[in-house]
């Protein structure tokens, strides 16, 4: 896979018309149930339209709920009845296979193989052995991890892990993908390395990504849309759009604008 052109703008989806979405908020809200009555979360009715095809990147203090919102995108926090989260035209009942979720640990099973860790991700989707290796074979390539193919987990390096989880994840060909922190563990070297490889990756596949950080380069420089969740119920403080081809330059005006104004809010 090539490396990105940096003279180039990011992929603006829905040009000359109006964009697809792949979420919408309808009135959100998500309290937590205790014996002692519900607890509720900073998501209070809550609305908001996600734009398929692009990467959407979440920031925002500790306990802004952000996590919670992104558990919520993929089915497994259940909101109040008062609304929630549609997808493909209806209210969301629970996790769905076409929704993929990579956290911060990387979860793979020690005792399998790089390769046999990514084939994993196969096991719900009925293809003849000889495709599901080539799919294997194409998505490791795909995140430079052929030659680690054979390599159990305790032999990779933290971003070696990473990718493959992101290789298991993107081998069952998500609709969705939903990134919490995954690359906070890492130093910053991998990690730059790590917001390249995922945009190269979207713009590759097309899925929809939608990625919670508490890092302020992280969020600008991968996604293309980025939102900062605060208060208590909690709103979106800002929303900027970062497909610009300035916005590729972390040393840019433009960037360091943005920059800027979001660590006002969060820090």
């Amino acid at each position: 896979m090539n490396s990105l052109n940096t003279d180039q703008p990011r992929v603006q989806s829905g040009a000359g018309s109006a964009p697809r979405q792949v979420f919408e908020l309808d009135h959100l809200t998500v309290n937590f149930p205790t014996r002692k009555g519900a607890v509720p979360s900073p998501l209070q009715r809550m609305n908001l339209k996600i734009e398929a095809g692009r990467i959407t990147t979440i920031l925002g203090r500790s306990g802004c709920g952000k996590s919670t919102l992104l558990r919520t995108l993929g089915g497994f926090i259940q909101p109040e009845d008062t609304g929630g989260v549609v997808y493909k035209q209806h209210f969301m009942t629970g996790p769905t296979p076409e929704i993929v979720m990579i956290f911060q640990e990387n979860n793979l099973f020690p005792w399998l193989t790089v390769e046999g860790n990514v084939k994993f991700g196969l096991r719900f989707r009925k293809e003849d052995t000889r495709d599901q290796a080539t799919a294997v074979s194409e998505i490791l390539a795909s995140v430079g991890l052929t030659a680690a193919a054979k390599q159990y987990p305790h032999e990779l390096s933290g971003g070696m892990k990473q990718r493959t989880a992101i290789a298991r994840a993107l081998i069952t060909r998500p609709q969705v993908l939903l990134l919490d922190e995954p690359f906070s563990a890492l130093d910053i070297s991998l990690k730059r390395h790590m917001h390249t490889l995922i945009r190269e990756l979207q713009e590759h596949t097309g899925t929809s990504m939608v990625m919670v950080t508490h890092d302020v380069e992280e969020a600008i420089t991968v996604g293309d849309r980025v939102l900062v969740l605060g208060g208590n119920p909690a709103s979106f403080l800002i929303d900027e759009d970062t497909t610009a081809p300035s916005m590729l330059d972390r040393y840019s005006s433009d960037y360091l604008e943005l920059q800027k104004k979001v660590e006002s809010v969060i820090y």
